[in-house]
């Protein structure tokens, strides 16, 4: 598969359709308007956008053995009397990467945090896994040299992951980096 499939497969640049009205689909290219430059800078990340949602999803795929999963904003609306409401039952998506793959991917994040750009997500006797995150913001048609998107996309425990989680800071004036 090709980078722009692995992309579209985790979800981006289509809608998850969560239960909430006005849902961006982010941005990405058709195949048939990537050139060679497109796929070279989308690798890291670059001509690509995405939502905090659709970023979660994605590395929630990668906590699930690779199966991307319909999000759901709340886990059961229950009355006051105590009668569940609502409650949305886990839906797959579809199968992304196989788990071997998941499995390698989540051992790399949990080095991002252990000793790379991620130490700061450290917490003393708890694995987690994740991936620090630096971007120029598209201002009037060109990358800002100014204007940043510091993030931190985590998961916990590493190893079996039951929580995964997105932190983003819009236009952070010191300290610009994810990994801060």
């Amino acid at each position: 598969r090709t980078l722009y499939r692995y992309a579209r497969d985790f979800g981006f640049g289509v809608r998850t359709d969560v239960e909430l009205p006005g849902e961006a689909r982010g941005m990405l290219k058709l195949a048939r308007q990537l050139d060679r430059s497109d796929l070279l800078f989308m690798g890291f990340g670059y001509g690509i956008a995405c939502t905090p949602l659709q970023l979660a999803c994605a590395y929630a795929a990668i906590a699930n053995d690779g199966v991307l999963m319909q999000p759901h904003l709340v886990r059961r609306i229950v009355s006051p009397d105590g009668e569940v409401l609502y409650q949305p039952q886990p839906q797959r998506i579809r199968r992304v990467i196989s788990p071997d793959v998941a499995r390698t991917l989540r051992t790399m994040l949990s080095a991002v945090v252990e000793r790379g750009t991620g130490t700061n997500a450290r917490i003393e006797g708890i694995p987690i896994a994740g991936k620090t995150g630096t971007a120029q913001q598209w201002i009037e048609g060109s990358y800002s040299k100014r204007d940043y998107t510091a993030s931190f996309v985590g998961m916990v425990p590493a190893d079996r992951p039951k929580l995964v989680m997105v932190v983003m800071l819009d236009r952070p004036r010191t300290d610009i980096y994810g990994g801060n």
